[in-house]
């Protein structure tokens, strides 16, 4: 491997990851595909000011908290040059996860000055199953899209030079409207410009110093996210308060609660499935695992310490893969406790560590023991290599991956979803009752009854549309899409007492936004 240089290497990885998700190209878009890209108006007519100045899905009329400027206006560029086939999306998006594992190995290698350990942590980055959920997935493009900008802005803060500076801030600018992550950079910064440095109080202040330009940056857009950038409820928080939101404590110990499981994807990436929040039972009180793995990252911590000047990538790879959970850690309950994707960050250090052991091992065993050592990691990176390719296909078509996924575990979503795509196949029969499951699972979400409704309205049941369109509402009055459903059914049943109740109840939502006192003016019109 010293023989090829940096570029030989770079280009390695690239062709290693085109191979890898090439299958990927004939994948279609579901799941949040849907609101995200090509039923997104702000997406599909390429609107600037309302990607910049709106929530990403207010295009299809729902009111939501994200805001991913850039990640949408990549989004409507690929749709109005290319349209909603699935194939230019997910080739943008294994192309940014190549362009990722690249940036690291420049990182890993500018720090280390060590290309063997810096290649084989890239590649075990691009190679790991664990990245499909980001990269296979259209609408998961936000961590690859960052993640390229946050290393941007990194490997620019250790360069001299204002006009480097101005290109880190601007790349970190640009990660953090790809997705709120990014915020961790100036986290993932400092430990870039602490590496290799004595841990003394002047290496800390002057690392503080250079990363302050950062700070300073992603604490004001916190301010903005908290503020004028906030278009539903605090960077997404659970709408309803629960035990999970109420209490720092049981978020952070759940979190602890769930680091083997999150060390059980990276080391045995066998059962790999998105919808997995159901299926965990939330730590209200300290578990075996979570004391476990709280006392395993202290003395992780004290280790890595102690090693420190002589084998300071330890240390760098366990504080990235700490600053990396950041985010999904539970001290911002984000609506979601675990997803593959949130191991895209964390498993950067992760691989660094693994690669930085598998060198050591290398260099203290004998000839007949490095030649075993390169038997295993070759076979691990072929079948890591394989289950990623293999995993691709489950994103194929909706039924193929809400079925799959249907099989790891019951969530109401995946049901939903699933029934939509028998919908959409004309599978009424099918759709109807997975509907139902959905809603034997869980009763609280007005997009089941809304879908449920739908299918009804198409095969001529008006009743049972009418029902499930009320229902949704009943759950949630703001649920804008049923409300043009049952203004229509109204309408066309001459039901003058219900328009009425209804216009009434658009009227009083308009009072407190106005988007309703749009939709009431609009459906009048059409009278």
């Amino acid at each position: 491997m010293r023989s090829l240089t940096t570029l030989h290497l770079a280009t390695i990885l690239i062709v290693i990851t085109c191979i890898l998700y090439a299958n990927t190209i004939v994948n279609g878009l579901f799941f949040d595909d849907q609101q995200f890209i090509y039923e997104n108006t702000a997406v599909t007519t390429l609107d600037l000011k309302g990607l910049f100045s709106h929530s990403l899905i207010d295009g299809d009329g729902r009111l939501t908290n994200y805001y991913r400027p850039i990640l949408f206006l990549g989004f409507g560029i690929e749709y109005n040059l290319f349209g909603d086939s699935g194939a230019i999306y997910h080739l943008s998006s294994f192309l940014l996860h190549a362009t990722a594992g690249v940036l690291f190995f420049f990182l890993l290698l500018k720090l280390s000055k060590n290309k063997v350990v810096a290649f084989i942590a890239a590649l075990l980055f691009i190679v790991h199953p664990v990245q499909t959920e980001a990269v296979a997935y259209a609408s998961g493009r936000g961590d690859p899209l960052s993640l390229v900008f946050v290393l941007s802005a990194i490997l620019f803060s250790l360069k001299k030079g204002t006009g480097q500076r101005t290109l880190g801030l601007t790349s970190l600018i640009l990660a953090l409207l790809s997705k709120e992550t990014a915020l961790i950079t100036p986290g993932l910064i400092f430990i870039s410009q602490m590496y290799g440095k004595s841990l003394s109080l002047k290496s800390i202040k002057d690392s503080f110093v250079k990363t302050l330009p950062f700070s300073l940056t992603a604490g004001s857009y916190f301010l903005l996210r908290l503020t004028v950038l906030n278009f539903a409820d605090t960077l997404n928080f659970y709408k309803n308060e629960n035990i999970y939101t109420s209490s720092i404590f049981v978020r952070i110990n759940e979190f602890f609660n769930l680091i083997p499981q999150y060390l059980g994807l990276i080391f045995f990436p066998k059962d790999l499935f998105m919808e997995r929040d159901l299926a965990i039972s939330l730590a209200k009180n300290i578990t075996a695992s979570s004391a476990v793995s709280f006392i395993g990252a202290i003395i992780a911590f004290i280790t890595s310490i102690k090693l420190y000047r002589k084998h300071p990538l330890f240390l760098f790879g366990l504080m990235w893969t700490v600053i990396s959970f950041i985010p999904s850690s539970g001290i911002i309950p984000i609506n979601g406790i675990f997803y593959e994707h949130f191991l895209y960050y964390p498993s950067l250090g992760i691989a660094t560590i693994i690669s930085y052991l598998i060198y050591f091992l290398f260099q203290k065993l004998p000839i007949l023991g490095r030649s075993v050592l390169i038997a295993i990691v070759v076979a691990s990176f072929g079948l890591l290599s394989l289950r990623t390719i293999v995993r691709n296909s489950d994103w194929k078509d909706p039924i193929t991956f809400y079925s799959r996924t249907s099989t790891h575990v019951h969530s109401a979503r995946i049901y939903n979803n699933l029934a939509m795509a028998y919908a959409e196949r004309n599978m009424t029969t099918d759709a109807i009752s997975t509907y139902k499951k959905a809603l034997q699972v869980s009763d609280s979400y007005p997009q089941t009854h809304y879908n449920l409704a739908n299918t009804y309205l198409r095969g001529g049941d008006i009743v049972n549309a009418q029902y499930e369109y009320e229902k949704s509402l009943a759950i949630d009055p703001y649920f804008y899409l049923s409300y043009i459903r049952l203004y229509e059914i109204y309408k066309t049943q001459n039901d003058i007492k219900n328009l009425k109740t209804l216009e009434d109840k658009l009227a009083k939502l308009g009072g407190t936004n106005s988007q309703f006192t749009t939709l009431l003016e609009k459906l009048r019109s059409q009278d």
